[in-house]
């Protein structure tokens, strides 16, 4: 009787099959049948899926010029964002001058950028879903730049906002289609390197832009005080936003210019509170703030047009092509699993925690070391809010290297845990000691650097990778620094300065358990260390 190949062939593969043995921990019904339905090799394919697995080899092969290339341009395009946060507070003096902006006006500027940093974080996983990532980030990173240069170009106050709102939503964006393109070319094994090298580009921004900034803003050119402002200038020199020497009681005379500039980087923002282009005695030179701008746009135009640049030598149409698979890859709230579900969230807290405490220091650690027990002069609080930020850079810098060597899990548990050290020294001595302030605001700042990149390799090593997960982090980012610094601010007003280092201490310990929590979740109920939805399905467009 002769046999029927198809048949056998089936029988074979039945076989082999159910005699294979069971590979992975259970994973409730879901993973018991996929061990009774698959073999090992189509198991594999249907649970990390065909793209999962080649971002895992990636990590495998040599690292390609064409690598390098995207990865330095990730790095750029971090490097504009940077650019764009951090340069609104030192600038803001001017921009109030050119718009004739009061003090409850201006604050619609942060809104309007936070705003549009949350929609485009949003609406990210839409735009790389449908279009291909490198002319998505072209065209954001376009958007980007030529909202940044048309911020001063108008004096109206309502544009103004509208591009501050155009260029967050593009940022916002950016952060996900960088962070995504990361994940891709580094694969599993150099992903949190890469992750790291593009958080430097931040870094350097936040250092840099201020300094690019100071030849182009506004100078006090002259000051006319009479008795009736003697109360004006006693508020102003009592909070310590310019030099005592600058204003003259009593007096009309006009002084040399004496640039905004030259008082220091962090007092320009609390300058603002106090000084308005139209406060009485006081007189501004022209501004050149837009020419500072116009070059923060070009900046940014030039890894746009490289990102535009790989897209046209790819060949890849605009719009990702569809496939019937689309839909069910995608990750959605009804195919998350209870784990999944309490990790995400977990995750989203530890992002909301890290971000709002960086904020709230930096923000704050200069107003600290001036106002708090400790009374530094103006200049060293400054230096202190510097050496927070260089040493952050040099942390991220070193960070590219750590990465490479040890797990997201593990540099995350030490980057906190030291932070948690630095924290309770902070709170018991930092009101005592000049030096431990000195020591471990360097320590808080070297530490801080490296969890930005370390929890989104964590999330892709042990979540699905989807950009909605992304989204989930950068949403977190937003959360956090709308709210904990508020919160920071308002207590260091009606507690006192040492409200910020319990706060620092407090929140750093809640990061700690969500942490510790969402690791032991991970290895509980994940497979191989990593959760999945109840399809299994994984996408990573």
């Amino acid at each position: 009787m002769a046999k029927c190949p198809d048949y056998e062939e089936e029988i074979n593969e039945g076989t082999e099959l159910n005699t294979a043995p069971k590979k992975y921990k259970s994973y409730g019904q879901y993973s018991d049948k996929k061990s009774l339905l698959y073999g090992e090799k189509d198991r594999d394919e249907e649970i990390f899926g065909k793209k999962e697995k080649e971002a895992q080899d990636a990590g495998d092969q040599p690292i390609t010029s064409k690598v390098l290339i995207e990865l330095l341009l990730c790095s750029c395009a971090f490097l504009g964002r940077g650019l764009c946060l951090n340069s609104v507070g030192p600038t803001l003096i001017d921009l109030r001058q050119i718009a004739s902006l009061t003090i409850s006006q201006a604050a619609y500027i942060f809104g309007s950028q936070s705003s549009g940093l949350l929609i485009g974080s949003i609406l990210a996983k839409i735009m790389l879903q449908e279009f291909n990532t490198q002319f998505a980030l072209g065209m954001c990173l376009f958007i980007q730049g030529f909202s940044t240069m048309l911020i001063p170009a108008f004096h109206s106050a309502v544009i103004m906002c509208i591009m501050f709102l155009f260029q967050g939503f593009a940022i916002g964006v950016v952060i996900i289609g960088v962070c995504s393109t990361c994940i891709r070319i580094g694969g599993k094994k150099r992903n949190g390197m890469f992750l790291q090298a593009a958080y430097l580009g931040v870094a350097i921004g936040s250092v840099c832009g201020p300094f690019v900034a100071r030849p182009f803003l506004s100078t006090v050119a002259q000051v006319e005080v009479d008795e009736e402002d003697e109360i004006i200038s006693s508020y102003i020199n009592s909070h310590s936003t310019v030099a005592p020497s600058v204003f003259l009681v009593n007096q009309s005379v006009p002084l040399s210019p004496a640039p905004l500039n030259s008082v220091p980087l962090v007092m320009a923002s609390v300058l603002t509170s106090t000084m308005t282009p139209t406060s009485p005695g006081i007189v501004f030179t022209q501004t050149h703030v837009n020419i500072y701008y116009l070059i923060i746009g070009i900046i940014i135009c030039i890894p746009a047009t490289s990102f535009m640049v790989l897209y046209w030598k790819s060949g890849n149409p605009i719009k990702n092509p569809k496939d019937d698979s689309s839909k069910t890859e995608s990750l959605s709230l009804n195919d998350c699993t209870a784990p999944l579900s309490i990790t995400i969230a977990m995750t989203f807290l530890l992002c909301l925690f890290y971000f709002g405490i960086q904020d709230s220091y930096s923000h704050l650690v200069t107003s600290f070391a001036i106002l708090g027990p400790l009374k530094f002069s103006t200049s060293q609080g400054v230096y202190i809010s510097s050496l927070f930020w260089s040493s952050m850079c040099f942390g991220r810098l070193n960070g590219i290297w750590i990465a490479k060597m040890i797990s997201p899990f593990k540099m995350l548990l030490m980057d906190i845990s030291v932070a948690l050290i630095a924290g309770a020294f902070l709170m018991f001595f930092a009101d005592k000691s000049a030096g431990v302030l000195w020591a471990f605001t360097s320590v808080l700042g070297l530490f801080f650097a490296t969890i930005n990149g370390a929890v989104v390799a964590w999330a892709a090593k042990h979540l699905p990778s989807n950009n909605y997960i992304l989204a989930i982090i950068m949403v977190g980012r937003c959360a956090g620094a709308l709210v904990l610094p508020t919160t920071a601010t308002t207590l260091f007003e009606h507690s006192g300065p040492m409200a910020l280092m319990y706060i620092v201490f407090t929140v750093t310990c809640l990061k700690l358990a969500i942490l510790l929590l969402s690791q032991f979740s991970v290895i509980k109920y994940g497979i191989d260390g990593k959760l999945y939805s109840r399809s299994g399905m994984i996408n990573l467009t």
